[in-house]
This record gives structure tokens, sequence and C-alpha cells, in this order.
């Protein structure tokens, strides 16, 4: 997968290429750029700056409406989820790293149940609870997290179980609390709230 220095600046140029180009993601996808992201993730997994690009750069490949459904799709069956994840838990310091990933989780389990199952088992929703934790006053990283945490969840009983066992409920709260100013942060935590407790019984308990 070449020398992690290339490998960093290729997914920074991709997150550039990619930013708000309809055309260049799906030229990018369909020349295995998502595939070629998740491989250099998988061989420089304890590179931050590696993994911090190539967040960068899943973010823009799969964000959007349908013309980067099929990169969304590429990216759960190249592993994506799974590499994201994997990249939070190794380095839960880094806080543009945790808020791209948040960002790529958040893309790939829009509309998307197969990469939301993926994402239930590879244990995002905690790894997302725990960027919320540990990133507490970044109110960029608590807006991106909360509607992770919503398209994580998507309305499963048996997800949003787990997020209330992994304390997104009271992470969700805090974000409020400590960012009253920032409407990004208040609108997505409300939203991600709504659905946590709309047919939970103890999440409802916690969030009082």
């Amino acid at each position: 997968a070449g020398s992690a220095g290339v490998q960093e600046q290729a997914c920074f140029a991709l997150r550039n290429l990619t930013a708000n180009h309809a055309e260049n993601k799906t030229r990018a996808g369909a020349a295995g750029a998502v595939e070629a992201v998740v491989v250099a993730m998988r061989t420089h997994a304890s590179d931050a700056s590696v993994q911090a690009r190539a967040c960068g750069a899943l973010r823009n490949l799969t964000k959007g409406g349908a013309e980067a459904e099929e990169n969304r799709t590429r990216a759960g069956d190249a592993g994506a989820v799974e590499a994201t994840v994997a990249a939070m838990l190794a380095h839960a310091a880094d806080k543009g790293l945790q808020e791209r990933a948040c960002g790529v989780l958040r893309n790939l389990t829009t509309s998307s149940v197969q990469n939301e199952s993926r994402a239930f088992k590879a244990g995002a929703i905690e790894a997302v609870v725990a960027a919320m934790s540990v990133h507490a006053d970044c109110a960029l990283v608590q807006e991106t997290a909360s509607v992770a945490i919503r398209n994580l969840t998507g309305g499963n009983v048996k997800y949003t179980a787990r997020a209330g066992i992994s304390g997104a409920v009271e992470g969700l709260v805090e974000a409020m609390r400590r960012h009253t100013d920032s409407p990004g942060v208040q609108s997505s935590a409300c939203v991600a709230l709504y659905f946590l407790i709309e047919d939970n019984a103890e999440n409802k308990t916690r969030a009082l």
C-alpha cells in the first residue's frame, strides 16, 4: 500500500478532489479509490496522520445523496466501517480524526441497514460515545457525533438499547449543556435524543 507519507498525501488529495464535486466522487469510486483508502487505513493503522486523512477522504467520498450511494455501498463492502471504528479506538485523543470518523460513520449509515448492522457489530456506537466524552469541549465533535448516533441507532430497538447502555443519552444531554450557543449541537442532539427515548423506557429515565 506504499509508504505512510504517500498514502497520507493521496488521501488528502482525494478529500480535496471530491469535496462538493459529484462527478469526481463518481470517478473516484469507479477507479477504486474507496477500497484504496480502506487498504491504507489497515496498512498504517498506527499512524494517526494517515488515519485522519483517510477519514477525511472517506467522508467526502461518501457524503451526499444519490451520487454517493454507490460509494457508500463500496465502502461498507470494503470494510470501511470496521476500519473507521478501529481508527477511533486507536487514536482516541486525536480530535480531528474523531470528528472526521464520526462523519464517515454518519454517512455510511445513512439509509443503509447493512452498514448499520456492520457498525453495531464493530462497536461504532461505543466509539462515538467515547469520542463525545473525551472531546466534550469541542462543539464540532459533539455535533457530528450526535448525527452519527442518530444514524447508528436508526430507530432499531436493539441499537437504541445499546446506545443507552453505552452512555449516549447522558453524552447528548451533556453536549447540550456545554454548547448552549451552538445551534448545530442543540439541533442534532435533540434529534438523536428523540429517537433514543421514543420507544425506550430506560432511555427516557436516563434522560430525566
